[in-house]
C-alpha cells in the first residue's frame, strides 16, 4: 500500500444496523476511510464502478443481486477486495473460491476486524500499484487511441518514443511509378480528384487512390483537418486567415496556396488557432 494513503472501503448490507455496527469498528482503525454504503447487489455494482474502492465489505444475502452474484458481475477493472460478511457460515467455501480477501461472521468483533486489515493491507502493497497502472493505462488509451498493450509495451523500454497511431509516413507512386515514401509531416495539403487523393507537399504532387475517410483516420486529426468536403489541411502550414463573408474563411498556405475553409467546416479555424497557440 502507498505509504500514508488510506484504504478506501465500502460497505453493502441490507441491515441498517449491521453497516452501523461495521461503520463504528472501522472508524477504529486508523488506516480506513469509508467512502460509500450500499443496501443491496445493484447499489453494490454502482459503487464500486463510481469509487473504485480498495475493499468491498458486503454481506452475501441482499435484495436482489446477493453478495456471491455482485462480484462475479464486478468488471476486472472495477474489482476491489472483497471481505464477505454474513451470520451464515454455509456460504464460506464459495466466497473463498471467488478468492474474497475473508469471510466475517456476525456481528463482527473488532480484534478479528483488525486482523482482516492487516490482510488487506498485505494485499494491497503490490496490488494498489498494478490497480493505479491499470487504471493510468486505460485511461491514456482513451484519450490516445492505442491499445493497453502497446502502452505496457512503452512503458517496459525507457528510451522507446510514445507510441501513435498514426502513420508517420505514406508508402506512395509517384509519376514515375516508383513507390515513394513520404513524411506525414510534409504533407501541406490534401484535396480529393474523383476516386483519388492528390496530396501536395512543398516538393512535389502525388495521386493516390484511397477514400476521405479512410485517409482521415490514419492521419493525426489535431495537424490534419478537413475544411471543405474535398480538402484537408496540415494546420502547421498556414500562414494567414482572412476572414470571408457567410461565416467562410481563406487560408494562405504561403507559394500563393491558398484554400477556403467551407462555413460547413468553420470551426476548423477555431481549432486552428487553438492549436498554434497551445
Amino acid at each position: 500500500m502507498i505509504k500514508d494513503k488510506k484504504i478506501t472501503a465500502v460497505i453493502v448490507d441490507d441491515e441498517p444496523l449491521a453497516i452501523e455496527g461495521l461503520r463504528l469498528r472501522l472508524e477504529n482503525i486508523q488506516d480506513i476511510q469509508l467512502v460509500g454504503e450500499g443496501e443491496d447487489g445493484d447499489q453494490a455494482i454502482r459503487l464500486c464502478q463510481q469509487l473504485q474502492p480498495d475493499v468491498l465489505f458486503i454481506d452475501l444475502r441482499l435484495p436482489g443481486l446477493s453478495g456471491l452474484e455482485v462480484v462475479q458481475g464486478l468488471q476486472s477493472d472495477s474489482m476491489p477486495l472483497v471481505v464477505f460478511v454474513s451470520a451464515y457460515s454455509e456460504y464460506a467455501i464459495e466466497a473463498f473460491e471467488l478468492d474474497a480477501i475473508d469471510y466475517l461472521m456476525k456481528p463482527v468483533n473488532l480484534g478479528r476486524l483488525q486482523k482482516t486489515i492487516e490482510r488487506i493491507k498485505e494485499r494491497l502493497s503490490p496490488q494498489q500499484r498494478d490497480r493505479e497502472k491499470a487504471k493510468l493505462l486505460k485511461a491514456l488509451g482513451v484519450s490516445s487511441g492505442l491499445s493497453v498493450t502497446e502502452l505496457e509495451s512503452w512503458l517496459d523500454n525507457d528510451s522507446a518514443p510514445f507510441p501513435s497511431k498514426y502513420r508517420s509516413e505514406l508508402l506512395i507512386k509517384n509519376h514515375d511509378n516508383e513507390q515513394v515514401f513520404v513524411a506525414v509531416k510534409d504533407i501541406q495539403w490534401i484535396d480529393a480528384a474523383g476516386d483519388y487523393m492528390c496530396i501536395h507537399t512543398e516538393q512535389e504532387n502525388y495521386v493516390v487512390r484511397i477514400t476521405m475517410k479512410r485517409l482521415q483516420e490514419e492521419l493525426d486529426s489535431e495537424i490534419f483537418q478537413r475544411i471543405h468536403k474535398s480538402t484537408i489541411v496540415n494546420l502547421h502550414c498556414v500562414k494567414s486567415i482572412q476572414s470571408l463573408k457567410n461565416n467562410e474563411s481563406m487560408l494562405d498556405l504561403g507559394n500563393e496556396i491558398k484554400l477556403k475553409v467551407s462555413r460547413n467546416y468553420s470551426d476548423a479555424v477555431k481549432k486552428l488557432v487553438e492549436n498554434r497557440l497551445s
